[in-house]
């Protein structure tokens, strides 16, 4: 079980979560668009559409315009998941002459950054999880899938919080182990004995397959959908 759930299965995520994106993205751009039409006033030129995409993509400002308070809670909980990733990226590899070069203390920044971070996007989290559940009209438009999305994403934070604030995390067998994961190296791997870990890194397998199945891919799909609504 153990071979399959972290030897094979993180290959068949990747494979699952590149084919779903590829065919999501097929069919948007196959899907036929109502919006051709220009409408008064939309912008005249491509940059106008481009700058009102990014606009909309990086600072929400729709939602900003229907609701201030939400606005606030998602648009922190974005940046917070950004700083994660990028913070995650010294897990898969590092960069000691980058550090080196600019002066940083790479562990003291990501342990002080990444525990903040880590703190923020769980606590913005379980707002919006309350927020569906204690408000009616947006309890009213929640299915399953929603909340699945939610709990899922809330379980993954706890147990990265865990691994950060909690038992000891060995960075150094889990870089070679996905460094092994990345170079095909299959035998002699040494898949990391943290519970924690395991968890986390099975949650976040399991969060990556459903991404292109689900409203999480908005992500991807805003540039589409605003592009359009820009253009018209």
């Amino acid at each position: 079980m153990n071979t399959f759930l972290f030897i094979f299965l993180p290959y068949l995520t990747v494979i699952v979560f590149i084919g779903g994106i590829a065919f999501r993205l097929t069919v948007w751009r196959k899907t036929p668009s109502p919006g051709r039409m220009t409408l008064f006033p939309a912008p005249s030129k491509g940059a106008g559409t481009f700058w009102g995409v990014v606009r909309e993509s990086f600072l929400f400002s729709s939602l900003f315009k229907g609701d201030r308070t939400f606005w606030g809670f998602a648009w922190v909980f974005h940046v917070a998941l950004l700083l994660i990733f990028v913070g995650h990226v010294r897990v898969f590899t590092d960069f000691p002459a980058l550090w080196a070069a600019l002066n940083i203390d790479a562990d003291t920044m990501s342990a002080t950054f990444g525990g903040i971070a880590g703190v923020i996007i769980a606590l913005t989290a379980l707002v919006l999880l309350v927020r569906r559940i204690g408000i009616v009209r947006v309890r009213e438009i929640t299915n399953s899938t929603d909340f699945f999305a939610l709990i899922l994403i809330l379980a993954i934070l706890l147990t990265g919080n865990m691994m950060r604030f909690g038992e000891h995390f060995d960075l150094e067998l889990t870089r070679t182990y996905f460094s092994q994961l990345m170079t095909l190296s299959f035998t002699g791997i040494e898949i990391p004995l943290s519970g924690i870990f395991r968890v986390h890194f099975l949650l976040a397998q399991l969060l990556i397959i459903y991404i292109p199945f689900s409203k999480i891919m908005h992500l991807g799909g805003i540039f589409f959908t605003q592009t359009l609504v820009q253009r018209s």
